[in-house]
């Protein structure tokens, strides 16, 4: 299950603070923005998630960089405990460099914990373009035993200037964000 948040066109201000939380040096404007927006979504919508994904999340990982920065993700880092959630640790496979824009099983290695019981992780993405990297670390996590994954996006990249993009943007001008719908009711 996928939900993106909100959409972020490249020009627009969501991108931007996308693009700089986690900058050398990170935006702290953007940071908190951005951690306000998950944590707000979350307290409203993830009994929907929880719902479709049959209970709620038990861990959360973050979609690792394929850049080589070494440590815990940006995303994790910038969360910390808030979702009282243990995190699962994502490897990538540096077969597979930064440029990849598709699906590739053998992306990203997980182990799940060797306890008894369903695992129910929650991907967090900052940025959706291709999904090729949330869904090849999904694909991971379930292939590991994870009995279902969802997916929540900061930020499904939207390019003003692609043909295909128009009638999009044009649909969701007004109102450009509403936190109140959540794109798993709907």
């Amino acid at each position: 299950m996928v939900v993106p948040i909100p959409y972020s066109p490249r020009t627009g201000q969501h991108h931007h603070h996308l693009r700089s939380y986690k900058s050398t040096p990170a935006s702290t404007q953007a940071r908190w923005n951005l951690l306000a927006l998950l944590l707000l979504f979350l307290r409203e919508h993830l009994d929907c998630v929880s719902r479709r994904i049959g209970g709620p999340p038990t861990h959360a990982v973050a979609v690792p960089s394929t850049r080589g920065k070494p440590g815990p993700h940006a995303l994790q880092e910038l969360i910390g405990n808030r979702l009282r959630l243990p995190w699962l640790a994502a490897v990538p496979n540096p077969r597979h460099g930064p440029d990849v824009r598709s699906f590739q099983a053998d992306w990203f290695g997980v182990r799940l914990p060797e306890q008894g019981g369903l695992v129910r992780p929650l991907i967090i993405d900052d940025t959706w373009t291709t999904g090729s990297r949330a869904q090849s670390l999904a694909h991971a996590l379930k292939t590991a035993g994870a009995s279902s994954v969802a997916v929540v996006v900061l930020g499904r990249h939207v390019r003003p200037e692609h043909a295909a993009s128009r009638p999009l943007l044009k649909a969701i001008e007004e109102p450009m964000f509403d936190l109140s719908v959540c794109a798993a009711e709907h």
